[in-house]
């Protein structure tokens, strides 16, 4: 909280104060709980729950500070990861995970994102050097500066599966390259539906939460506006449903880095002229014009004229889309959404014109970058500012995030050159 500015009086503060205010809040949060964790680690290295009385270190927080015992032992493993110890002689030892810990004290990551990089430090096989240790924690470090999370609790995961993979034995590798580990077991039941279970491999586990994760997100009721009350295994199978349902009505399944479907809406010239509304309707799976618009916000419009002779009097101009290879390569350039800290893969986004079209009809690679719905939604209605710096997307953060406005790229599809030369 602002030392200007008292809780009562914040209904006077502009909005974009108020929002410097909550970042600057959060920051001193960040702050006091790394100086939290040191406290813990000094009193956990001079053994002053005992001294005091109690159990352990764990058995005096809970007591001291009234919290769980869950929430005490996560601290006291928190300190033990990005705090320095003393060795027998006194001298204070790096801590295991330092890059972690100066991220903490300086306000950039919160307590999340340290109980995420600690939790997957603890399970790196001892194989792994001590210098790509390093190295991959810098690299999380960096994800957790500019992403949620959640963002870093699935880099985690990948990195444990190339951890894994580093560290299996040939003839493993090879079996799980050739036979990745998949299983589906049915149970068919009388009224025709059915229970299963099984396993996937880690790549295959990446695509489906992928898949499953914007289906089966809550949602209100757009008629009420009730919130939704199915369960997270309810809205599950919901997405599933609708994959299945895709899959069902495709005749390719497998897509260009995800772009997105062309339509073709074919009116002859008596259609346009007498009975537009019933052509645009002739077309599977429509009931209404505003089903017709809803699904070409998604799609690629191309309209063709034909005359009452099939001989094709106009067809529309798609230029501002971007091309089957221009999606290629954006696909290998952005890796998936280019905005700060998005993990959403290429199947999910569309080309965002840097330069709006409308200004300079420019439709190429270097005046396109790939973003989420989500972040699409953003870069054309926030104070987010996104350039090209050379072949490259980077994005300007709004004053009340970043003072300087330092530009940023996302680091969550693939680490910067330093970090893979260091690794």
């Amino acid at each position: 909280m602002s030392e200007q500015t008292p809780t009562s009086r914040l209904w006077q503060v502009p909005d974009g104060d108020l929002a410097t205010i909550m970042v600057a809040c959060e920051e001193k949060l960040r702050i006091g709980y790394a100086e939290m964790l040191a406290i813990v680690g000094e009193i956990e290295q001079r053994g002053l729950a005992k001294s005091l009385g109690f159990k352990d270190t764990s058995a005096f927080l809970t007591d001291a500070l009234r919290i769980s015992g869950r929430e005490a032992r996560q601290r006291i493993e928190h300190a033990a990861a990005i705090m320095p110890s003393s060795s027998l002689t006194g001298v204070p030892q790096p801590p295991p995970l330092s890059a972690t810990g100066e991220a903490l004290a300086t306000g950039d990551i919160n307590a999340e994102h340290v109980h995420s990089i600690t939790a997957i430090f603890q399970a790196c096989p001892t194989e792994i050097p001590a210098e790509q240790r390093e190295a991959d924690e810098r690299i999380l470090v960096e994800l957790a500066r500019q992403a949620g999370p959640e963002a870093a609790r699935k880099a985690c995961r990948r990195l444990h599966a190339i951890w894994e993979q580093d560290t299996a034995p040939p003839e493993d590798k090879d079996r799980e390259q050739v036979n990745p580990p998949r299983r589906l077991d049915i149970t068919h039941r009388k009224d025709g539906s059915i229970r299963f279970k099984g396993e996937l491999d880690a790549e295959t586990a990446e695509e489906l939460d992928g898949l499953l994760g914007p289906l089966a997100k809550p949602h209100k009721n757009p008629a009420t506006g009730e919130h939704d009350t199915r369960t997270a295994a309810e809205r599950a199978g919901d997405a599933l449903a609708e994959i299945i349902a895709l899959a069902a009505r495709c005749d390719e399944l497998s897509t260009q880095g995800g772009e997105r479907a062309v339509m073709i809406v074919t009116v002859t010239l008596a259609e346009l002229e007498d009975r537009v509304q019933q052509a645009l309707l002739n077309v599977p799976g429509l009931t209404s014009i505003d089903a017709l618009r809803r699904l070409a916000c998604e799609s690629k419009m191309v309209p063709a004229i034909f005359g009452n002779n099939a001989a094709p009097l106009y067809v529309g101009d798609a230029s501002r889309f971007a091309t089957p290879a221009q999606r290629r390569y954006l696909t290998a350039r952005d890796g998936g959404c280019a905005w700060p800290g998005c993990t959403r893969g290429p199947k999910w986004t569309t080309p965002h014109h840097v330069v709006a079209w409308s200004v300079d009809k420019r439709t190429d690679v270097d005046n396109l970058v790939l973003l989420c719905t989500r972040h699409h939604r953003m870069a054309h209605h926030t104070a987010w500012e996104v350039r090209m710096n050379g072949h490259l997307p980077e994005f300007i953060p709004p004053p009340w995030i970043d003072k300087q406005r330092k530009p940023m790229r996302n680091l969550a599809h693939a680490p910067p050159p330093e970090y893979q030369q260091a690794a």
